[in-house]
């Protein structure tokens, strides 16, 4: 394993309430397939509320009791993709087109993933999740919730929420490209600014 990611692994960075929320979030996603493939709608969006809710209380006890970790910076996001990319298999199935948004999102969440490691090797320190990311979170779960709840909703209005969640995911797409290559480039351009100048010679 690389010694730059597995500084990450350590007791400190593994051992926090944050991190075991989110790990929770991981080990609900089972049971929020199950009960939609049972057609339990309304037991599937309530486990997935929780989930979110979860998501957001993870945030805010790493803030407010200084439990912020790079692991946990890389956990939340993971869990985020798994449990999106779950629900929008589980939703292919009845509706074809979400394969289409699914593609979107796999393409995101590579591109993110490489340019991040990259931006982790260059400056040695993870980012933090932008506004943008998390607004296409919610726009993404809250328009699954509503096409999971109604089963029977107009195909129109199937359209215009995945149409939303294109939107959504391209959004956060280009603004994580530009914010992430921003990174790559300063830590360069500090490199070059810091590195020893070489003395002419006499």
């Amino acid at each position: 394993m690389d010694h730059q990611f597995r500084k990450y692994l350590t007791k400190e960075q593994v051992f926090t309430i944050p991190n075991f929320m989110s790990i929770f979030r991981v080990v609900l996603l089972p049971f929020i397939i199950w009960t939609y493939w049972k057609g339990s709608y309304d037991v599937a969006v309530a486990l997935l509320i929780v989930s979110a809710v979860t998501d957001v209380l993870d945030g805010i006890i790493a803030r407010r009791f200084n439990m912020v970790s790079d692991l946990g910076k890389m956990l939340d996001p993971l869990c985020d993709k798994l449990t999106q990319g779950a629900l929008l298999v589980c939703l292919a199935f009845r509706y074809w087109y979400v394969w289409l948004v699914f593609a979107l999102l796999a393409v995101k969440d590579l591109t993110m993933s490489f340019l991040g490691a990259a931006a982790i090797r260059h400056r040695g320190a993870v980012h933090t999740a932008q506004w943008y990311g998390k607004l296409c979170t919610v726009i993404l779960e809250v328009c699954m919730a509503v096409m999971i709840l109604f089963p029977r909703l107009p195909e129109k209005w199937v359209i215009v929420l995945l149409l939303l969640c294109a939107a959504a995911i391209l959004l956060s797409l280009t603004m994580y490209v530009i914010y992430l290559i921003g990174l790559i480039r300063s830590d360069k351009t500090q490199g070059a600014a810091d590195a020893p100048k070489e003395e002419a010679n006499p």
